[in-house]
């Protein structure tokens, strides 16, 4: 058995933790008082073998036999109404309890020698009274043993002698027995605990767990929740005959953009922002859900009308957005992704839509998510052109670097050209 902390420790618990912990706890009680069930019978067993080996004290070997009758009742209850019911465990143990005390009052009564009686009623009552305190008990059974075997020696005959000494041994261990479960069956108000370290221990790892639990559908969460937006967006891309594919392709090119970012940052971009961007370029055109099919799906070029209201879609995009994420707790992705929808369409020279942001005006997100989507209008074939070679959508990408773009994304562009080239040329064989 482990080594018994000898303070109880309050639980301070919700009312729902207790009874999580407190199964588990009535578990371990229930087979410390099936041990000592066991233990006790075998103590009533020799001290009954002891007195069927003598002729004196016949009367002792009715009360061993009442004693081992009550320590097999308790061990039958333990193993099976306690287990089923552990609010039985405490008055099962006053049972096994008081059988230890009627045990010790019929031996005293058994025996005709009141200095023995006495001895006896000092082992088993007084130690009683610090029942709570193990140490203390177990030191006061000790003196109690020894200031009989001492004192018995010179004042009792010597059948008397050994006689009161063995039944005194007996019983101060039986106590000790007790004592021991009664300490660790206070979990109506207490939680038992080994050491203060094993509660602090079994709360933090409740704690971790409910924490990982509520990541992982919070995770889920977010997950279903993205994939919601991508649905809608990829909806949209399928009203618009000119730009199939685009999510894709700028999803994946904005990566590798980004991966460029990250190896020489001169923007002091956080990995936070750099995944937010990530996640948040598949909705940059979430506005164009709101431009009617005969503009949309136009097969040639818009009329000047018809660009003025094409140009609407990136404002009504950052609302679109604003009201889908308003119940985000990720203040920072919603923010940034409005900022992709609302902005990607300005130019660093200011002459761009909606607002006409110039230089460092425009969001860094939209400054980075402008390069990628037009190299995929450029690279890519649309219904009123033929897609460009490489060599001359670097050449305008390029050229557009200080007017259209941030000058300081030219050398991660370059960086990331041969990455880009190699994407697109995959995407074009399938």
């Amino acid at each position: 058995m482990p080594n018994i902390y000898n303070e109880l420790f309050y639980s301070g618990l919700s009312k729902e933790d207790f009874k999580r912990v407190s199964k588990p706890v009535a578990e371990v009680n229930r087979k410390s008082l099936m041990f000592f069930s066991i233990v006790s019978g075998v103590f009533w067993i020799a001290g009954l073998i002891i007195y069927l080996l003598q002729d004196t004290y016949i009367q002792c070997r009715y009360v061993y036999i009442c004693a081992f009758i009550i320590s097999m009742i308790t061990l039958l209850l333990s193993t099976t109404l306690v287990k089923r019911y552990p609010r039985l465990l405490f008055p099962t143990l006053m049972l096994f309890n008081a059988s230890l005390y009627a045990a010790g009052i019929g031996m005293a009564i058994c025996q005709p020698d009141i200095r023995t009686v006495l001895m006896i009623a000092i082992v088993i009552i007084v130690p009683s009274g610090f029942i709570q305190r193990t140490i203390v008990n177990n030191i006061l059974q000790i003196l109690s043993i020894l200031v009989l075997a001492i004192l018995g020696h010179f004042y009792l005959v010597d059948e008397v002698y050994s006689f009161s000494l063995m039944n005194v041994t007996i019983f101060a261990i039986a106590g000790l027995v007790i004592g021991h479960i009664i300490n660790k069956s206070r979990y109506q108000r207490y939680v038992y605990a080994d050491s203060a370290e094993k509660l602090v221990v079994m709360q933090k790892n409740y704690n971790d767990d409910l924490q990982k639990e509520v990541e992982i559908k919070t995770e889920r969460i977010l997950a279903l929740h993205n994939q919601l937006i991508l649905g809608i967006a990829m909806m949209i891309e399928g009203r618009d005959n000119s730009t199939g594919g685009h999510i894709r392709r700028t999803s994946k090119a904005i990566e590798i953009l980004i991966e460029e970012i990250r190896k020489d940052d001169d923007f002091g971009l956080s990995d936070e922002f750099c995944n937010n961007l990530i996640k948040a370029a598949p909705m940059h055109d979430l506005g164009k859900i709101t431009i009617s099919d005969a503009i949309l799906c136009k097969p040639g070029k818009f009329t000047p009308e018809e660009y003025e209201i094409m140009k609407t879609h990136a404002a009504q995009g950052a609302k679109i957005l604003h009201n889908i994420l308003a119940e985000s707790e990720d203040v920072k992705f919603r923010e940034l992704a409005e900022n992709v929808a609302h902005y990607h369409h300005e130019h660093f020279d200011g002459t761009g839509y909606p607002c006409g942001l110039k230089g460092e005006e425009i969001p860094l997100e939209a400054r980075i998510m402008a390069v990628v989507d037009v190299y995929d209008a450029l690279v890519s074939k649309r219904t009123y052109k033929e897609r460009y070679s490489f060599d001359k959508a670097n050449e305008i990408i390029v050229s557009l670097m200080g007017s259209q773009f941030d000058p300081r994304l030219n050398k991660y562009y370059q960086k990331a050209r041969a990455k880009l080239e190699s994407y697109y040329l995959s995407e074009m064989m399938d």
